[in-house]
C-alpha cells in the first residue's frame, strides 16, 4: 500500500540495498540521481518563472529568502551564502532561514519543523512587502515552512513552494515548483534525490536571476569577489581574458580598480579612470556587455 508522500514510498529498484556490492551500490545511486535531473527538466517552466521573479526582486532592491527545515533548510542557506562570493551580493540581500535556527545547520533539530507559528515568526522578522520567499520542503507539508509562506503572503511578499510532492499544500504559494523525484533509494531519506533536485533547481534560479541582473559577462563570473588567493587569481584571469591584456597588467588593474573585476575591464577597454569606469557601469545598471558596447 502506497503512502501519501512519494518520497516515503518503497523504491522497487533498491529493495535489496543491504545485499548489494559496493559497485552495485554506486551504480544504483547514480541511476537514481539521473531521475533527479529528469525531475528538474520537467519543472523547467516553473524554474524559468522563478528566475524572472527572483531577478525582478533583486533588481527592485527587495530581499530573496529561502526557508526550510532539515536538508531543505541547509540547501537554502548554502544557496544564499554562495551568492555573496560568486555574484557580489550583499549578505542581507539573499538569505536562508532554517527551522531550529543556526544550530540546526550543524546538528539536526527534527522537532523544529513541526512549529508553524515559529516559521511565521521567523519570516515576520526578516521579510517585507515586495520580497520573494521560497519555501523549501520535499513533502510539501512541513508546518514550519507552510507557516512562513502564510505569513509571507500576509505581508505582501511573493511566494514559491519548492517540493517533491504533486499533492503538496499550495494554499499560500503563488507558484508551486514541483520536482517529482519519486521514491528515494533509501526510503524517506530526502537528502538523496529530493535534495539533489532541490539544489539543482535553486542553482538554476539564483544563477539565472543574477545573469538577468548583469552579474555575468557571457558565462564569466565577472562579479566574483576576490577575497582569497584562489579568487584573486580567478579575477586576474578574467580581467586578462576580457580586457585582452597580460596577467601582470590585469593584476595591476585589479588593484587600481578597488578589486572590482568589471571596473578593471572597463578601465582597460575604454581607457578610462576608475571613477569614469564606475560611472559608465552605473549608467548601464552594472551590465558589463552594455558598457563595453556603448
Amino acid at each position: 500500500m502506497k503512502t501519501q508522500l512519494p518520497t516515503e514510498e518503497i523504491n522497487p529498484r533498491t529493495k535489496h540495498l543491504d545485499r548489494l556490492s559496493p559497485t552495485a551500490l554506486a551504480r544504483v545511486f547514480n541511476a537514481e540521481d539521473f531521475n533527479a535531473a529528469r525531475a528538474v527538466k520537467k519543472a523547467n517552466k516553473e524554474i524559468a518563472t522563478a528566475i524572472i521573479w527572483a531577478a525582478k526582486t533583486y533588481a527592485g532592491k527587495h530581499k530573496i529568502i529561502f526557508i526550510g527545515a532539515g536538508t531543505s533548510g541547509r540547501l537554502g542557506i548554502l544557496e544564499a551564502v554562495e551568492c555573496v562570493p560568486t555574484f557580489g551580493t550583499r549578505p542581507g540581500e539573499i538569505i536562508g532561514l532554517i527551522a531550529g535556527g543556526k544550530k540546526a545547520v550543524f546538528r539536526s533539530q527534527e522537532g523544529a519543523e513541526d512549529d508553524a507559528k515559529q516559521g511565521a515568526r521567523e519570516l515576520k522578522k526578516h521579510a517585507h512587502k515586495g520580497d520573494l520567499v521560497f519555501g523549501l520542503t520535499a513533502s510539501g507539508r512541513t508546518p514550519y515552512v507552510l507557516g512562513a509562506l502564510a505569513q509571507a503572503q500576509k505581508i505582501g511578499a511573493q511566494t514559491v513552494l519548492v517540493s517533491c510532492n504533486p499533492a503538496a499544500i499550495v494554499s499560500h504559494a503563488n507558484l508551486h515548483l514541483c520536482l517529482q523525484t519519486g521514491a528515494e533509494a533509501l526510503s524517506g531519506s530526502t537528502r538523496l534525490k529530493a535534495g539533489t533536485a532541490t539544489k539543482m533547481a535553486l542553482n538554476a534560479i539564483t544563477t539565472g536571476a543574477m545573469a538577468l541582473c548583469g552579474k555575468t559577462y557571457g558565462n564569466l563570473m565577472v562579479d566574483v569577489q576576490p577575497t582569497n588567493k584562489k579568487l584573486v587569481a580567478r579575477a586576474v584571469r578574467l580581467i586578462a581574458q576580457v580586457a585582452k591584456t597580460s596577467e601582470k597588467t590585469a593584476a595591476k588593474l585589479l588593484a587600481s580598480s578597488g578589486k572590482n573585476v568589471k571596473t578593471a575591464i572597463v578601465m582597460r577597454r575604454k581607457k578610462t579612470t576608475r571613477a569614469q569606469a564606475q560611472a559608465q557601469l552605473k549608467k548601464a545598471n552594472g551590465f558589463l556587455g552594455k558598457t563595453l558596447d556603448d
